[in-house]
């Protein structure tokens, strides 16, 4: 399914199958039970990423009744049944689902851009940054990533789980402004790619060329660790973001949402 109307040819929909893969590997739900190609996550109802049905693995379709099954597992758990849909799903799978009665949410796009064009882009000075990058992530960086995303600290446990699930290369960046925490991120590196996610700026220090350093540090430890490609995902309506990467060299690759029962 091309869900931005376009037609995609085979070599397109194995790089966004490729993509969807080593997205969901940077971000590893708790419970993870396959229905065919697909994967029914589920952690504790948070993050919709970490509870909602992976449908990126092509155009075959679960053998059985595969919507009543899903019903039943996100029973379970207490949730309503959320569907991951993107131009690597099942053609028919969107319309099918919004046929249904499941109901659109956040619009979003992958991004992508060559590493050392990120690098070229972002490059900059700035002596009141110091940068300290960890392989995995301490108290101090989940206590910044949590503050600065303005998340309940009840969510504590949910991050520091899913981070050590993670089981590729990664780092855990984080920059201070004359001893004040302004930015965290994470990369991590699968393949030739890196996947950026967690990125955000302390919103007292935003406007002074953080995040433009941020991204200059996370390309240049992933260009360190074999990835000569960035992939990251971003919000559809999240214009202050997809300026920045845009700026950075980064160029629309396709787009995902989510489906979910009313």
């Amino acid at each position: 399914m091309n869900t931005s109307g376009s037609s995609t040819d085979h070599s397109q929909l194995q790089l966004f199958q490729q993509i969807e893969q080593y997205a969901f590997n940077t971000w590893p739900a708790a419970t993870n039970t396959k229905q065919g190609n697909w994967i029914m996550r589920a952690t504790d109802g948070i993050t919709k990423r970490a509870n909602s049905i992976w449908t990126g693995a092509g155009d075959s379709l679960p053998k059985g009744d595969w919507l009543r099954e899903a019903r039943q597992f996100y029973d379970t758990h207490g949730l309503p049944v959320r569907y991951h849909i993107s131009d690597a799903s099942p053609k028919g799978l969107d319309t099918l689902l919004d046929q249904t009665g499941f109901l659109k949410e956040i619009p979003c796009s992958v991004l992508i851009a060559d590493t050392e064009k990120v690098i070229h882009h972002t490059s900059s000075e700035s002596s009141k940054l110091s940068v300290n990058i960890l392989s995995v992530h301490n108290e101090q960086w989940l206590a910044d990533f949590i503050d600065m995303e303005g998340f309940d600290k009840s969510k504590l446990p949910f991050y520091d789980s899913l981070f050590t699930r993670i089981t590729q290369t990664k780092c855990f960046c984080s920059l201070q402004w004359n001893g004040q925490s302004a930015a965290v991120g994470t990369a991590v590196v699968e393949g030739e790619w890196a996947g950026l996610t967690n990125i955000v700026v302390n919103s007292e220090l935003r406007g002074q060329g953080i995040g433009k350093f941020l991204l200059n540090e996370l390309a240049s430890w992933s260009l360190s660790n074999g990835a000569q490609r960035i992939y990251l995902q971003v919000v559809n309506d999240n214009v202050a973001a997809h300026r920045l990467y845009q700026k950075a060299g980064f160029t629309s690759l396709f787009q995902f949402h989510y489906r979910v029962q009313p």
